[in-house]
């Protein structure tokens, strides 16, 4: 907000978009953008587009090709891979947080939560404090034992940096986008009716049990993802592919969720943190611009990756760093009148020099 040569446009939703009809390959003209409070559409002109919405909003506007749910294994040759391609995503997370008073505390009667909770009526896991390892949590009948490795000594359960105890998700078949307040009531149902179990099916021992506060704006996870001139996968993360186009680096580990409790359905059946082995790979320019929009670039989860990959990009550091490079593209862009590919090919020395000069 302080910088000069940028103009904020906050509460806006884009709507619309037109193409340049005489250009040779698809590009897009302009983006007409909606005032979520007063109704007001506003018009943005630029030689040059950023999709950073996490969803790919603008790309599925200016008809884009995207990639959505599970690729399968043999497509990529990635280990981590289903047999079969699927459509499923990672789900909607709702954040919520409780914690004991220092007296007893009334929860109403709600049937209309308990439905979708049914007799599930467990809050371990939680976390002790943000960003610490997860306890146990008021629960009824005999207390689970703490996540351990697998086998392998590869997947755990890794604790959540975050100013809540828990963390529910669902919707991994549903449309996150279109269904989305059809999945954050599901969840807030799921999370009210088994806080009332809990609170009713051993109302003495949690007696003091309190809701302390429930995130009423949904987290999306992975979703659909842009196609670029390339896609990143499992094996070029594992191996750390070298790229003629490197332009950032990323980290983290690949954090997959699986839904399929058999009788809960807003509980994940099983969640993989494969740290690999913990070292940044490179993230190739290609990843980050359209390969069917010639002005369109992306960065954050909906980058032009596999669905494994994306497990690990998505994290929002590494949004960042992909925000640096298409930000420093895109003045490269408009000094040369050059498309994002035009300058993956001729002017990438001085992109990186661009992106090493801010996160220097």
């Amino acid at each position: 907000m302080r910088a000069k040569n940028v103009t904020l446009f906050q509460e806006y939703r884009a709507c619309r978009v037109e193409l340049d009809e005489t250009a040779a390959e698809k590009k897009i003209k302009d983006v007409i953008v909606r005032n979520v409070r007063n109704g007001q559409d506003n018009r943005l002109c630029a030689p040059v587009f950023a999709d950073c919405s996490g969803v790919a909003v603008l790309a599925k506007l200016a008809g884009a090709p995207i990639r959505s749910g599970r690729e399968a294994r043999a497509e990529f040759g990635e280990g981590l891979a289903p047999e079969t391609a699927d459509a499923m995503h990672h789900g909607n997370t709702v954040f919520f947080r409780t914690r004991m008073a220092d007296r007893p505390v009334d929860f109403p009667k709600i049937p209309w939560a308990v439905e979708i909770a049914k007799d599930y009526a467990d809050l371990g896991g939680q976390l002790c404090e943000p960003g610490h390892e997860n306890c146990p949590g008021p629960f009824v009948g005999e207390p689970k034992p703490a996540p351990t490795l697998n086998a392998e000594g590869t997947f755990f359960e890794k604790p959540m940096d975050l100013p809540c105890t828990h963390f529910w998700e669902y919707g991994q078949w549903m449309d996150a986008v279109a269904e989305g307040e059809r999945i954050r009531d599901h969840l807030l149902c799921a999370i009210y009716g088994t806080f009332s179990n809990v609170k009713t099916m051993e109302s003495e021992k949690n007696a003091n049990l309190v809701l302390d506060w429930v995130a009423f704006v949904p987290a999306h996870g992975e979703y659909d993802r842009i196609v670029g001139d390339y896609i990143l996968t499992e094996n070029d993360i594992r191996g750390h592919k070298e790229f003629p186009d490197a332009v950032v680096l990323n980290s983290e580990a690949f954090c997959l969720h699986y839904p399929g409790d058999e009788r809960h359905d807003f509980r994940l059946k099983n969640w993989i943190w494969d740290v690999r082995d913990g070292e940044p790979y490179a993230i190739p320019f290609r990843c980050l611009y359209s390969a069917g929009v010639s002005n369109l670039m992306m960065g954050g989860k909906h980058i032009s990756v596999t669905h494994i990959a994306g497990s690990s990009t998505k994290m929002i550091g590494n949004g960042g760093q992909h925000g640096i490079a298409i930000g420093a593209a895109a003045a490269l862009c408009k000094k040369y009148g050059a498309t994002p590919r035009e300058i993956g090919k001729a002017h990438m020395d001085e992109l990186r020099e661009a992106v090493k000069s801010v996160t220097a």
